[in-house]
């Protein structure tokens, strides 16, 4: 009965022993994961940014010409011909349409990249306040 109460004082004693001293590492292990995960967002949020831009260079694009043709076409009116005035008219209409449509998807777009830029810029902070680097091992 004796050496059975001291076998299991000694397992508990020796688990608790281990528990205590691995408590820090599962603690850094959490860490870590933590850190890991943190810049998989970044990087995450740093590739959406950038198709983002590419989009907005292309949308810069398309509502320049789209403004520059509207702004040329409301002024070729003439009232030597009332048919062709309205035609003229349609025409302008659907032209400052289609740039008021564009210039819509560049704001659209616009705030999108600040958006991004200020969660980049959250995580990244996240991450400095971490202050923890990962160190990966090759096996």
């Amino acid at each position: 009965m004796m050496k059975r109460l001291l076998i299991i004082c000694t397992v508990v004693l020796t688990a608790c022993t281990t528990f205590t001293q691995t408590g820090g590492l599962v603690k850094d292990l959490k860490q870590q994961k933590k850190v890991l995960m943190l810049n998989a967002k970044l990087k995450k949020l740093q590739i959406d940014f950038e198709k983002e831009r590419a989009n907005f260079d292309k949308l810069t694009k398309e509502a320049a010409e789209a403004n520059a043709t509207a702004n040329s076409v409301t002024t070729d009116f003439s009232t030597s011909d009332a048919s062709s005035t309205v035609e003229d008219a349609k025409a302008t209409i659907k032209k400052l349409k289609e740039a008021k449509k564009i210039n819509k998807k560049l704001a659209k777009s616009q705030k999108k990249l600040d958006c991004l830029q200020k969660k980049i810029s959250k995580t990244q902070d996240d991450i400095d306040k971490m202050d923890k680097t990962v160190e990966i091992y090759n096996k």
